[in-house]
């Protein structure tokens, strides 16, 4: 049976849902973040079934949340953060936005295929 594409959102958009709750109740805790939004993504891509891509694009999402917070902190200064830990921005920061391209990567894939997966035949 398929789930409809709206369940599917859903259930996918729960962890994301939780980890804005986390951080509007821990933002002053940037441990407390790190090693919740650590333990979200193992979480999430332990019971997915592309392991393997979804931690490149966690890895991905930790770069390039990395270079564009660094951008907006140290290079033009837009931004700033009440309890930076490195070059201006909390360490959790960096994880979140690896957290976010890994669930951006399932509502994509059900948007456009109606999985949150990749299926053998277009790996």
């Amino acid at each position: 049976m398929v789930m409809p594409k709206y369940k599917l959102l859903t259930l996918h958009s729960l962890p994301f849902c939780l980890g804005i709750v986390l951080s509007y109740l821990f933002w002053q805790e940037p441990w407390i973040l790190l090693y919740a939004y650590l333990a979200l993504s193992a979480v999430v891509i332990w019971f997915g079934r592309d392991r393997r891509t979804e931690l490149f694009i966690f890895l991905y999402g930790l770069a390039a949340g990395f270079i564009i917070e660094t951008l907006g902190t140290q290079i033009s200064g837009y931004q700033s953060f009440t309890l930076p830990q490195v070059l201006g921005i909390p360490y959790w920061l960096i994880v979140a936005w690896g957290y976010g391209f890994l669930l951006m990567k399932r509502v994509g894939f059900i948007l456009g295929t109606g999985s949150p997966w990749v299926t053998q035949g277009e790996r």
